[in-house]
């Protein structure tokens, strides 16, 4: 009998507690996300004589987003909806979008909204076409990084060995597209460019094998994402694994070029700054979405020390319409946590238009103010303002 009161004191005890910890909810979100699918931004996207047949038709302007691209995205507004419907409501929210100036990313805005708001007017915050914002193109102004500071922290992600060690690793990669590109001769192989490594305009350079091997592997993802036929995803001479195997080199673009911390945080500083602001002042709307580029979340993943990994792509590859989710939780006491996470489609439901499930959304690494206890607003924007 003691036992059994001993036992029914010790749940009375613990229930505050419980409860207390069921008490936290969400109640800001700031989305930063990818563009949809796009075709190549230039009509050739390898240099002349390294493909042996004509490149496919698109249904756009080069680097806009496609029609079917929309409806992928559209789907992710559906999930997103979904996911936070509680924070969203019955009616129309309270929320800011805004968007980088190009027309894949406004469109990419507006194609999300329509879904994720169905019925309410949103207006997408953009520069005018072709006009530079700080926020998404960091580096096409005044350097913010010496370029000492650039190549030094671009090598230090180099492997031993450097370049060299570099393209005789990915040695099989080339082999493969040169397999894909149909290239019969020495001077059409990806490897006899080797990569080479420079810093300009404030940015990390990559020319050669990589650059041109991620290029290729992108626009292979692309044509696939895009529901072309497979006789036209690498001319018919692709496989979904082989598409997943070589965007390893487009994540390998990044790991060299973005993701370094010195580089990250430069490049990420702005967006974050926007992030920091839409998480912390009081003034800001419960739900925020960001648009841009897949640098822009290798800039904010290095600069975070965020990782993610989506099924059919290389880990740390940002997939059309992957977005990095900032979710502050609150338990209504003045404590909050933040989580980031990862969300986005897989290749096959780019493709073949299905909805995205409960994996598309993973854990990233980053945690700040996820102690039970949780944190003030002031260090949480202390975390995001020094990562």
């Amino acid at each position: 009998m003691r036992r059994g009161i001993a036992a029914l004191l010790s749940v009375a005890l613990l229930a505050p507690a419980i409860a207390h910890a069921q008490t936290w909810h969400i109640d800001r979100v700031v989305v930063v996300m990818r563009h949809g699918v796009r075709p190549p931004t230039k009509p050739e996207p390898l240099p002349a004589g390294m493909a042996s047949a004509p490149w496919p038709a698109w249904d756009v302007g080069w680097g806009e987003l496609t029609h079917h691209g929309a409806r992928a995205v559209a789907l992710l507004g559906d999930f997103d909806r979904r996911r936070y419907r509680a924070l969203l409501g019955s009616g129309c929210p309270a929320l800011r979008a805004v968007a980088d100036s190009d027309q894949r990313t406004v469109a990419t805005a507006v194609a999300y909204l329509d879904r994720l708001t169905p019925h309410c007017a949103v207006e997408v915050e953009h520069q005018p076409a072709a006009t530079r914002d700080p926020r998404f193109s960091p580096f096409e102004a005044e350097p913010p990084l010496p370029a000492d500071t650039v190549l030094a922290a671009a090598q230090a992600a180099l492997p031993a060995g450097g370049l060299p060690a570099l393209d005789r690793d990915l040695a099989p990669q080339w082999q493969a597209i040169d397999r894909i590109t149909g290239c019969m001769a020495p001077a059409c192989s990806v490897a006899a460019r080797p990569t080479s490594l420079a810093a300009a305009g404030g940015r990390a350079k990559l020319s050669g094998a990589l650059a041109l091997g991620g290029s290729f592997a992108q626009t292979l993802a692309l044509e696939y994402a895009d529901g072309k036929p497979m006789a036209e995803v690498g001319w018919g001479r692709a496989t979904l694994a082989l598409i997943t195997q070589l965007s390893a080199l487009h994540a390998a673009e990044f790991a060299i070029t973005a993701r370094p911390p010195a580089i990250a945080k430069a490049g990420a500083a702005a967006l974050l700054g926007e992030v920091r602001a839409a998480l912390t002042r009081d003034a800001a709307p419960r739900f925020s979405l960001f648009v841009g580029h897949d640098s822009n979340l290798s800039w904010l993943g290095g600069a975070l020390g965020a990782h993610w990994h989506v099924p059919q792509f290389a880990p740390d590859d940002p997939p059309p319409g992957g977005a990095l989710l900032f979710e502050r939780w609150s338990n209504g006491t003045g404590r909050y946590r933040l989580r980031v996470l990862f969300r986005s489609q897989t290749l096959d439901q780019m493709r073949n238009l299905a909805p995205p499930d409960r994996s598309a959304v993973m854990p990233t690494g980053f945690a700040t103010c996820s102690q039970t206890a949780g944190c003030t607003l002031a260090a949480l924007a202390k975390a995001l303002a020094q990562p």
